[in-house]
This record gives structure tokens, C-alpha cells and sequence, in this order.
């Protein structure tokens, strides 16, 4: 995949839809981006581990697996390069651990973004990382709201059992 091809899937990455219009920040993404490819199976993130890294599917196939209490693994989603998706964001924000596992289930290619250059690119150029750390933060807030929301439908149903 050539720069261009590259700046093209970036502009339809949502992270980066307040910047996509200017093209010396997207150049900015690109040179601090690295391209990895994965075989099908091969595991790209392991629950658990700590995490350094964004991955932005350019081709390819992914599936997301989250390891039940009791040992079990099951797939909480699968996402496909021409959705424009990405996964491991706030691996660029903070250094905890990786809340799922992420296997190629197809051979798969990705452009991968390190929190070191991520940070060091936002600290010289505020214009470009100020906006995509507003919308890690808005995915953030999103999933914060919905676990809220999941977390009242849990204790509405024990509630119900309990007085039923």
C-alpha cells in the first residue's frame, strides 16, 4: 500500500475526522506510522498484556475475543477494513492493560501507531493530537455511558429476581 492509499483509508478513520481536511497533519499520522502484517490466527493484542499501540485495519479481518471469569473465551465482535475501523486506541492514552485479545482471521495488514511517537507528534504539534484525543475521549465517554446503562439493567434484573 503506497502513502497515498494510505492517507485516503486515514481520512475515513473517524479519529482523525476533525484533521482529515489538512493534509500536513494527515502526512504527520502517516510518518509516524509503522505498516505490520499479520497471518490469519496469528494474535495481534493479548488480554492482559500491557498495550503501546493503536492498530487501523487496512486489510484484513479481525475478531475480538474477551476471556470469561471462568476461563471461557468468546468473541465480542469482528471488524472488517472497509468499515474503516480501529482498535487499541487508548493504548495512546494511558499504560494499563489490554482489555481484550485481537486475532487475524484473515490474513490482515495495519498501520500502526505507537503511544511514544503519538505522544511526541500531540507535544509538537497540539493542532493534530488535541483533536483525535478528543474523540479517544469521546469513544471513552461512549463506553462509560453504555457499561452505566448495562451496569442499571443488571441490578434492575437481580432487583426483580430478588423481590419476584
Amino acid at each position: 500500500m503506497d502513502k497515498n492509499e494510505i492517507l485516503q483509508r486515514l481520512i475515513r478513520i473517524p479519529l482523525f475526522s476533525a484533521i482529515k481536511k489538512n493534509d500536513e497533519y494527515m502526512n504527520l499520522l502517516v510518518a509516524i506510522s509503522t505498516i505490520r502484517k499479520y497471518r490469519k490466527g496469528e494474535m495481534i493484542i493479548k488480554e492482559g498484556d500491557i498495550g503501546a499501540e493503536m492498530y487501523i485495519v487496512l486489510s484484513g479481518n479481525v475478531e475480538i475475543l474477551k476471556r470469561t471469569r471462568a476461563g471461557d473465551d468468546y468473541t465480542v465482535t469482528k471488524l472488517k477494513a472497509e468499515h474503516n475501523v480501529f482498535f487499541g486506541e487508548l493504548a495512546l492514552i494511558d499504560d494499563d492493560k489490554r482489555s481484550a485479545t485481537v486475532i487475524a482471521s484473515s490474513d490482515s495488514e495495519f498501520l500502526v501507531m505507537t503511544k511514544e511517537d503519538f505522544i511526541s507528534l500531540g507535544d509538537r504539534h497540539p493542532a493534530v493530537g488535541l483533536p483525535v484525543t478528543r474523540e479517544i475521549a469521546k469513544i471513552i465517554s461512549s463506553r462509560l455511558r453504555k457499561t452505566t446503562g448495562d451496569m442499571l439493567t443488571i441490578f434492575d434484573a437481580l432487583v426483580t429476581e430478588i423481590q419476584g
